[in-house]
């Protein structure tokens, strides 16, 4: 199995949280960047204590190393919608945890 075959494109997407006139927070998904990024099904099989690990649909690896510490981030491809909920940038791969959302929210 060969990662760089498995990449495909992605839009990344960055939560920017905004205020409307009557002060009520309304989430806003603006595009920041297409990406490479090879995303596959978290198998069942591993047994693991890491929430985060546990709460995860799927895992990813992309050579994208820009993440904003503290920003909310979520892939889109053909109506799928997958929310970054832990990054690590170490190493030559950034490796993602990614959590299927019902709805594209916005």
């Amino acid at each position: 199995m060969s990662i760089n075959r498995d990449m495909s494109l992605w839009m990344l997407q960055r939560n920017d949280e905004t205020r409307t006139p009557s002060g009520a927070s309304r989430e806003k998904w603006v595009d920041v960047e297409t990406i490479m990024a090879a995303v596959y099904k978290k198998g069942e099989m591993r047994v693991t204590s890491n929430v985060r690990y546990q709460e995860a649909s799927h895992t990813g690896l992309t050579y994208y190393k820009a993440f904003a510490k503290k920003k909310e981030y979520r892939l889109v491809r053909e109506e799928q919608y997958l929310q970054i909920t832990s990054c690590n940038i170490e190493g030559r791969l950034t490796n993602l945890l990614l959590k299927e959302m019902e709805d594209y929210g916005g």
